[in-house]
């Protein structure tokens, strides 16, 4: 009787399983790669650091930037303070190390933002490979240092850019429409032949 029972039990919980709705699945999901593939498929590769994070964006846009101090360069242009973006979302694997540990990161280039915000800088993930230790595989051969500087001085500089030509743009069109006025008026108070 006692096995009729627990058989009993057994079988209502499958039905139940098999019933119910499944729900919502919010980890990350990524195959595992390899050292040598994620060095193959990196624009950069370094050790570094993790110096700060800012939380950028909302929603689809919604990024970490994460500041390395870099002490290694294995593969690509990486400056001594490399910021690297990573998605915040839980779902896209987006990478949140602890601020003081050390890691080798693989991050791709890619474009962050929208609109004139928008910024060229290295991407990385959970699924690039990065490994969390300050130990670099021997795969990644002998390192260089670093280019001098803050990867984001740069892009300090192209918006500075960017807001300066807009203001140089807006000015001349303010210039533009005041000389066509008064060009106007001028030939409205000059006109030759106007009655005095």
């Amino acid at each position: 009787m006692r096995l009729l029972g627990f058989v009993a039990a057994v079988m209502l919980g499958v039905f139940a399983a098999m019933v119910a709705p499944p729900g919502k699945a919010y980890a990350c999901d990524c195959a595992g790669i390899s050292i040598a593939r994620a060095l193959r498929q990196s624009t950069a590769v370094f050790r570094g650091t993790v110096l700060e994070k800012h939380s950028v964006g909302r929603r689809t846009e919604a990024r970490t930037d994460i500041r390395f101090q870099v002490d290694a360069v294995y593969k690509g242009a990486v400056h001594q303070e490399q910021v690297v973006a990573s998605p915040r979302e839980a779902t896209a694997c987006g990478l949140d190390p602890k601020i003081g540990s050390t890691w080798v990161i693989f991050a791709v280039d890619g474009i962050e933002g929208s609109g004139n915000e928008t910024v060229q800088r290295l991407v990385t993930t959970l699924c690039s490979g990065n490994v969390p230790s300050g130990t670099a595989p021997a795969i990644l051969g002998e390192p260089r240092p670093p280019l001098e500087g803050a990867s984001d001085r740069e892009e300090q500089s192209i918006n500075t850019d960017r807001a300066v030509t807009r203001g140089l743009a807006i000015g001349g069109m303010v210039l533009l429409v005041a000389g066509a006025l008064v060009a106007i008026g001028l030939v409205v108070l000059w006109r030759p032949n106007r009655p005095r």
